[in-house]
Formats: C-alpha cells, structure tokens, sequence
C-alpha cells in the first residue's frame, strides 16, 4: 500500500481526522459516570449525522465508543455496549474509515478525581507521547522512535505496562505500513501519516493512551487531529 500520501491523499485524511477530533469533542461533553457504552456509540449519529453525509462510500467505517477501565487496560478488548463508565481512566476511541481514507483520535479521561498512582501513569504517558512526537521528521528511522521511547518507559520502571507499539502508519485503513516499532529501519518521509499512541495498561485502573493522526512534514510534523490532551482538562466531573 502507499505510505507516501500525494497531496490529495493528505486533504482526505485530513476531513476525516477533523472529524474523528470532533466526534471525541462531542464524546468528552456528553460522558459522566453512569453513561454506557452504548450511548458513546451513538455520538457520531447523535451530533454528527450532517457530516457523515458528505462521504459517501459504501464501505465507510464510524466506528466511536468509550473503553472504561475494566476494558481500557487492555487495548484490544470488545467491549460491551451496556456497560457503565466509572471514574477511570477511561479510553474513547473515535476510528473512521471514509471515503476510502483513514484517521483516529483516542483520549484517556477521567470523570471523577483520579488517584495518585493514576496521575503518575498519565503523567509517563505523556512524557513517552512527547518523546515521539520530538523525533518526527523526515530521515528518522521507525525503529529508533519506539527503542528511545522504550528507553524512556524502562527507566521509569513501567516497560511491562506496554502492550503494542508507539505507532502506524495511517491512509487507505486504519492499520498500514509504516509500523513504529523495533525491527523496521525505513526512514519517515514527508507525507507519510501515522498515529502517535504510546501507552500503558495497568490493571484495576485502566489504560494510559492518547491517540493523533499525524503527518510528517518536510521539517517535521503536523497533528491532524485536535482534542485536549492535559490532565486538567481531562477530568470531567
């Protein structure tokens, strides 16, 4: 598959990313403890439904939910749509797929006063997401970004709360090359698109995981995708 975008490739994903962020925004209003999962569903339909319908492709994908904790510490749980969402941390994880061209937005929040030891791991967290997002730029290599933040997870004394890698790449799915991991020593190039997602999952409090689309630059990046990302505004109640 492509993983150097043309330029109309860029201007695609990015009306889908706009609309991933807006769809988090929404999500993040609407979301206190008590609502389901089954209602966070509903959001792109809900608020949204004018602007789905300029794509028009059959096999679009809208996928938008929040992981609460019980599901959030692992990252690739199915979640079930009647469960209830308590203080955190918990994941919402806005997917789309349309018109043929991919972007994601994930926020880690909390909709009560998290713990000590909660803050800490989104603290680390945050520190790992920016460690990544300082290396983005063309002539780095994929492999590199996710040894330095491995690095940096292990001297925190956290590398075995990671579950997957830093990153990928972003376009014609969801899932495509260019994999951030150890192991592929392809250099970033301008107009390649990825997630930026490092994150840690602990058990009995959820994961740890911000998720942008992201686009290399020829001097480095691009973040296509908007919400908030402090832990100040991300405590909801």
């Amino acid at each position: 598959m492509r993983t150097i975008k043309s330029d109309y490739e860029v201007a695609k994903i990015e009306a889908v990313a706009k609309l991933t962020s807006s769809v988090v925004r929404s999500t993040l209003d609407m979301v206190k403890t008590g609502t389901t999962v089954g209602e966070t569903f509903q959001v792109p339909f809900k608020y949204h439904q004018e602007d789905l319908d300029k794509f028009k492709e059959s096999h679009d994908r809208t996928q938008n939910a929040v992981w609460p904790a019980d599901y959030s510490y692992m990252p690739h749980s199915v979640v079930k749509a009647d469960s209830v969402i308590g203080k955190g941390a918990n994941v919402d994880i806005a997917i789309f797929k349309l018109d043929g061209y991919a972007a994601e937005c994930e926020r880690t929040f909390f909709t009560e006063e998290p713990s000590e030891e909660a803050k800490e791991y989104f603290n680390i967290m945050m520190e790992a997401r920016k460690i990544m997002l300082d290396m983005l730029r063309p002539g780095v290599k994929a492999s590199s970004i996710e040894e330095k933040v491995m690095d940096y997870l292990e001297s925190r004394g956290v590398a075995d709360k990671v579950l997957h890698r830093p990153g990928h790449g972003l376009g014609l799915n969801n899932h495509e090359d260019p994999t951030i991991s150890r192991g592929n020593d392809n250099l970033l190039t301008e107009n390649m698109v990825i997630s930026v997602e490092p994150g840690l999952y602990v058990k009995g409090l959820g994961g740890f995981r911000h998720s942008d689309s992201v686009l290399i630059t020829s001097d480095g990046y691009r973040i296509l995708t908007e919400g908030p990302t402090e832990l100040e505004d991300l405590i909801l109640g």
